[in-house]
């Protein structure tokens, strides 16, 4: 039976400051690795965003979505599915990754601005996306207290990080173990293309729309690559 890849964690300039790569650049690296599509998940105004936080909440948002639309075009000579997410920052260094979400809902949703765990958490969840906690048991300096968010807040959590130390994976897999009932996934955190076609999930059908990925992810149809354990 075909299974197809999916990245569900990855960063393009001009987005994200710290990305080290474009959408072309990503998505020729996806292509030739064997994946069908993955979520681009860009920092947003509370993470390490490239595009200037002073500019109207629109202007901010049209930044994202015009690069995704370009994103989307390069995607379509691949046969790739590109899906629309992002990754946000909440505090204390820690972030979450927002599935089944489109631009039109950041435009619709201006209050985010101010940002917060439990303003995005709500306002996510209200539009039937999913919110997951990214790396949750990272050590790194700009982390003072590194592991869970309050779980009432979050779907689940990014159980294999490819960014991440071997026991922090480790942590977050185990978490995963005594936590059946929440979501799960695993991506690669790539912010430049050596990291682009490791981990993510595979399922055994093509994901349309950003609707289906949050559908896949609620129903666990899907299984976690992870290529270091």
């Amino acid at each position: 039976m075909k299974y197809y890849k999916y990245q569900m964690h990855m960063h393009t300039l001009p987005c994200s400051k710290c990305a080290r790569m474009d959408f072309e650049q990503l998505l020729a690296a996806l292509a030739s690795g064997g994946y069908s599509g993955g979520v681009i998940t860009n920092h947003f105004f509370h993470g390490n965003t490239g595009i200037e936080r002073r500019l109207p909440w629109e202007k901010f948002v049209d930044a994202y979505a015009e690069d995704f639309a370009f994103g989307k075009k390069i995607a379509q000579q691949y046969n790739l599915d590109l899906l629309f997410g992002v990754e946000e920052g909440v505090g204390q260094g820690k972030e979450i990754l927002c599935y089944g979400i489109l631009p039109a809902f950041l435009y619709a949703h201006p209050e985010l601005r101010k940002g917060g765990l439990q303003q995005w958490s709500d306002s996510v969840r209200a539009a039937g996306g999913i919110c997951l906690q990214a790396h949750p048991f990272r050590h790194r300096e700009y982390i003072p207290k590194p592991g869970l968010l309050e779980l009432a807040c979050i779907d689940g959590i990014e159980a294999y990080n490819a960014c991440n130390d071997f026991a922090d994976n480790l942590s977050a897999l185990e978490f995963a173990k005594e936590n059946p009932h929440m979501i799960f996934v695993s991506g690669a955190d790539a912010h430049a293309l050596d990291k682009v076609c490791c981990a993510g999930i595979e399922t055994r059908q093509r994901i349309a729309d950003e609707a289906e990925l949050a559908q896949v992810l609620r129903q666990g149809n899907y299984r976690m690559i992870m290529e270091e354990l």
